[in-house]
């Protein structure tokens, strides 16, 4: 969100000033405002679902606007009609019999190849034949506005001739839409186009909706027929206004949407509220770079089960109440900020938590690391409203580590992965590695990320990791743990031992190196001594870790992606067996 329910439209008005003001400033002489938002928006629409139907190729052959949508037959020639669509290879292809086998093919399958082309071709087919325009009129539309122009951007068509084209397109078809895709259409100045757009594909059903506006405008309002497109089980806005903050009157607008991405959407904390109490049926909810201005991100769903935030500047992020979340996963930059779950019995994937960016409060109980003089600050907040605040010394840290017991309410038992990023040369992130883990006492798939730094370790605390107990995490759940971006920092290596020295049920050990090698397992520290309990492997004497090349995938639509049990990691086939009790690496 980009706006703070606190500061109210106030914080709209001269919201693309602003930004322009703001972008021009990064970099002196660089590119202006506007071709720095092109950029951003290039890189979100990178993030969107992929099309269902690629955009063809054009060699540019002609200039003509219409000629790359037609939509009658008296407009088209028969070659006109025919391009771009590889017939060929059935009109000279030799015939064995002389029978037409397309024109055989039941009309379902004709309809199934119908929607597989592009939608300017998918419409040429009404002129081979009556049977095929019925056909073509029967099929649910696919509109890509990718497919209306020419790939070559010295081609690319103005905004007038552009929305046209789509709404040619939409107006043309008297069956229902399917799917639209609207990522290179400019509506600046096109307000009552873009009105009768939307409301058109509201009175034909549209189910699955992507619709950004090329800026500028950065603060354009949708048109209120948006909530009239009760059939959506997928949307995706991007570079516009959110206008509706109450609609708590009216039935839920989006009855079947499972669905929802905002992509730099101004949205209000209400509105927000406001949009999640229409969808009783969302599963998928993402922000994707939200920036600017303060705001707080406050999720009360019962039916959402994947929550994202994709490089936004959220001051606070709130799981209020979610009964059904299960992944709550984070791509964030910026300013420190609150993570706080209140309700989220489900929560199985949690990650990236960034140790510097976020302050993680489960129960009302915060654990955080707090820079400032060199203290390491563990925040208490209690159900009465009071806050005490126990500070601890880097002398006396590794005995509140040590003997530190975290609360049931402070725990997560749910969680299966954890992925975390931590800055190994500062003392306190390192060290407040071992209670965080205290927090997810059934976690199995631990994920570390190194982040790199020239700067030297703070501190060389051996006695602190010697002394360190284990905890129920390690002691019977913890099967995979994979580290990525080795640096050779010491409290790297001490926190590797610990790991491997406590896992009493660890299996799985990935490692990805910061130069981008592949798992050298000769590099691996492995000089720690186990209980004969630890890491049993397929059979073998309780001795041994699995060591694998691991291998990110982290990424928008991964996370997204229910169908994948861990979104941040795969690994590779084993690459060697680890002695943790000698000491020794089998290849």
């Amino acid at each position: 969100m980009d706006a703070a329910g606190a500061v109210g439209g106030e914080a709209f008005i001269n919201y693309a000033v602003e930004i322009a003001e703001f972008l021009n400033s990064l970099l002196l002489g660089g590119p202006l405002a506007k071709a720095r938002i092109d950029f951003i928006v290039s890189h979100l629409i990178s993030l969107l679902p992929p099309p269902s139907v690629p955009a063809p190729d054009d060699d540019g052959s002609s200039d003509s606007d219409d000629e790359h949508f037609s939509l009658s037959s008296s407009s088209s020639s028969d070659g006109g009609a025919t391009a771009g669509v590889d017939l060929p290879a059935v009109v000279m292809a030799p015939r064995v019999d002389g029978l037409d086998h397309i024109g055989r093919l039941p009309d379902d399958l004709l309809s199934n190849i119908i929607s597989r082309l592009p939608t300017n071709e998918a419409a040429r087919t009404m002129v081979l034949s009556t049977r095929w325009r019925l056909v073509w009129a029967a099929t649910p539309l696919l509109v890509d506005d990718a497919h209306l122009r020419a790939t070559n951007e010295s081609r690319e068509m103005s905004a007038f001739c552009a929305v046209r084209a789509v709404s040619r397109c939409v107006a043309a078809h008297p069956g229902p839409i399917r799917a639209v895709r609207i990522t290179r259409t400019s509506f600046d100045e096109q307000e009552y186009a873009l009105q009768r757009l939307v409301a058109s594909l509201a009175a034909k059903n549209v189910q699955d909706l992507i619709l950004f506006n090329r800026p500028w405008s950065l603060d354009m309002p949708l048109p209120d027929d948006i909530l009239s497109c009760a059939y959506l089980t997928r949307l995706y806005i991007g570079i516009w206004r959110w206008p509706f903050l109450d609609t708590t009157a009216h039935p839920p607008a989006f009855p079947n949407l499972q669905e929802l991405g905002l992509f730099h959407t101004i949205i209000e904390d209400k509105g927000v509220d406001a949009l999640l109490a229409q969808c009783p049926k969302l599963k998928i909810f993402s922000f994707a770079m939200a920036f600017n201005c303060p705001s707080r991100l406050r999720v009360k769903s019962r039916s959402l089960r994947v929550v994202v935030e994709w490089r936004c500047s959220f001051v606070e992020v709130i799981i209020d109440d979610a009964p059904c979340l299960e992944r709550l996963l984070f791509e964030s930059f910026g300013d420190r900020r609150p993570v706080k779950i209140v309700h989220a019995p489900r929560l199985e994937i949690l990650g990236f938590l960034d140790l510097q960016l976020h302050a993680l409060e489960i129960g009302g109980t915060v654990i955080s690391v707090t820079a400032s003089c060199n203290f390491c600050v563990l925040h208490l907040a209690f159900i009465t409203g009071l806050c005490d605040e126990i500070i601890f010394s880097p002398i006396n840290l590794p005995q509140w580590q040590v003997g530190m017991n975290v609360s049931a309410c402070a725990m997560l038992p749910s969680v299966k992965i954890l992925s975390v990023k931590v800055r190994f040369w500062n003392d306190m992130e390192a060290k407040m590695l071992p209670t965080l883990l205290r927090c997810f006492p059934c976690l199995e798939t631990l994920h570390v990320m190194s982040i790199r730094s020239r700067s030297p370790d703070t501190v060389d605390d051996m006695d602190f990791w010697k002394s360190l107990a284990s905890c129920d995490c390690l002691d019977s759940h913890l099967k995979t743990f994979v580290i990525h971006g080795v640096q050779g920092r010491k409290h790297e290596a001490w926190f590797t031992r610990h790991i491997l020295k406590n896992g009493k049920v660890l299996k799985s050990y990935g490692i990805l190196y910061s130069d981008g090698d592949d798992a050298k397992v000769e590099r691996l520290p492995m000089s720690c001594t186990v209980g004969e309990g630890n890491a049993p492997s397929g059979g073998s004497s309780g001795k041994y870790v699995f060591a694998h090349p691991a291998f990110p995938c982290w990424s928008f639509q991964n996370a997204i992606d229910l169908s994948l049990e861990d979104p941040f990691y795969v690994l590779g086939r084993v690459m060697a067996w680890i002695d943790l009790v000698g000491g020794e690496t089998t290849h």
